[in-house]
């Protein structure tokens, strides 16, 4: 089990009605990082995949600062598991910038019957998966609905990068509330 691994597993629901699947686990502690999602050892700037999928769950994080969301992790990060929230990747490495998306569809590809072991292992009959980023949609969303599951994703969800924010949010909880 790698440190990550670790440190998502504080925060693992009893139930969890919502699994999101990102692309890949973030790199090492000591590098900044916009997808530390459970990592909450220091503040890590610009942690656009936490940022935004608190704001696309809880409306009134929209009035908080980036700032103070991010000092405030911890408490965020309890109440996304108490709502039976929870996030792991399709892959089970952290994935270089310079990988390319043929790479990257390629190594999820090749991890589909590991990532479909691991949903099973997680997911109940009314988990609701919900799929982050369009490499892990593409390759994963037809395989894992041919495994049983529920994928609420009827149209891409964008990675929340610098310029989809917005979308991301907005996707989100237009996927929640259906």
């Amino acid at each position: 089990m790698s440190d990550y691994d670790v440190e998502r597993t504080k925060y693992k629901p009893k139930q969890i009605r919502y699994l999101f699947i990102a692309e890949s686990q973030p790199p090492a502690a000591n590098v900044d990082s916009s997808r530390q999602f459970y990592r909450t050892s220091r503040v890590y700037p610009e942690d656009r995949l936490f940022i935004n999928t608190i704001r696309a769950l809880y409306p009134e994080a929209m009035d908080i600062s980036q700032t103070d969301l991010e000092a405030q992790k911890a408490i965020w990060l309890k109440r996304f598991q108490d709502d039976g929230f929870y996030m792991i990747e399709a892959l089970e490495t952290s994935l270089a910038h310079e990988v390319t998306k043929a790479q990257r569809q390629e190594y999820i590809r090749a991890a589909l019957p590991r990532l479909i072991a691991r949903v099973s292992e997680l997911a109940q009959p009314k988990t609701k998966l919900i799929l982050i980023k369009s490499n892990v949609f593409d390759v994963a969303a037809e395989p894992l609905k041919k495994a049983g599951f529920t994928v609420l994703n009827t149209e891409l969800l964008d990675y929340p990068g610098r310029f989809n924010q917005r979308a991301y949010r907005e996707k989100l909880a237009k996927f929640i509330q259906s």
